[in-house]
């Protein structure tokens, strides 16, 4: 297993449709961070907008990957077919073997509905496999905030084609109260990429709250997570990622940011040996 970061672990620094910061981290710059901190792979998700990037502009990314010796993926959300087919040549121009797609369902109906949406991610997906084989890169489906671990399942065993399979994350399935160990348990042996990040849980007048914190600060047993994965022998990269606050002020976020990467990358490399 070789350690990333993915772009998700400057999801600040980055931005987001519902936050824009007037100097977001480019690509370069986040490659620039996982050079600063001997880092051999990066995850270019959905924090970027991948899909209108310039072929030219995504070949310039490429050379700068090259030269450092850096590794890439991908990462792609929603459920438009035109919009993965465009990641998919987004993925071979930039020299990316995996593409990550975040599947969305609405869960504002009732079985049957979901039901209906896994058949889409089914088909939808199925479509894209021939071009995927085209191209070299495998793709795989994420365990999200709106699909849980045994949809993902379904959806991987109904495409049953063996360049997809999962992207598996160790904090999103927590939103369905799945523990961290069944859904890797459940999902390893499907595992394309893997995202460690950590969490706590606090209690709130509202209910329990999910708080992000740096690697080996919050409840994820890291050490058991890998054990599994290395039992169901994936090989892949681990990318850091990171579900921090916000904080008042943007510039003490981006060094709040920077330091949860730091403590993550050491935690990573003292205590899981992932380099």
């Amino acid at each position: 297993m070789k350690l990333g970061i993915g772009s998700f672990a400057y999801r600040w620094s980055v931005g987001r449709p519902y936050y824009r910061p007037e100097n977001p981290m480019t690509v370069d710059r986040l490659i620039d961070r996982c050079v600063a901190h001997n880092v051999k792979a990066v995850l270019l998700c959905n924090n970027y907008s991948l899909h209108e990037f310039a072929d030219e502009d995504l070949r310039v990314i490429r050379s700068r990957l090259d030269k450092e010796g850096i590794t890439v993926e991908t990462g792609s959300r929603g459920t438009d077919f035109d919009y993965f087919k465009r990641m998919l040549e987004v993925s071979k121009i930039l020299g990316a073997k995996i593409l990550r797609i975040g599947w969305d369902m609405d869960r504002n109906t009732d079985r049957e509905g979901l039901q209906r949406q896994v058949k889409n991610g089914i088909d939808t997906i199925s479509a894209l496999m021939p071009t995927a084989h085209e191209y070299g890169v495998s793709i795989g489906i994420e365990n999200g905030k709106l699909n849980d671990i045994y949809e993902v399942k379904e959806i991987i065993e109904g495409v049953n084609d063996p360049m997809f399979g999962c992207v598996l994350d160790t904090c999103n399935s927590t939103c369905f109260l799945t523990k961290t160990e069944e859904a890797v348990r459940v999902l390893a042996p499907y595992a394309k990429s893997v995202h460690f990040k950590d969490y706590i849980v606090k209690l709130d007048p509202r209910g329990d709250i999910i708080y992000g914190v740096p690697l080996g600060k919050g409840i994820v047993d890291f050490k058991k997570m890998k054990e599994i994965l290395e039992e169901n022998h994936y090989e892949g990269n681990v990318f850091l990622e990171l579900y921090i606050d916000r904080l008042d002020d943007h510039a003490e976020t981006v060094r709040f940011e920077e330091e949860c990467v730091r403590q993550s990358v050491a935690f990573a490399h003292e205590e899981l040996n992932l380099f």
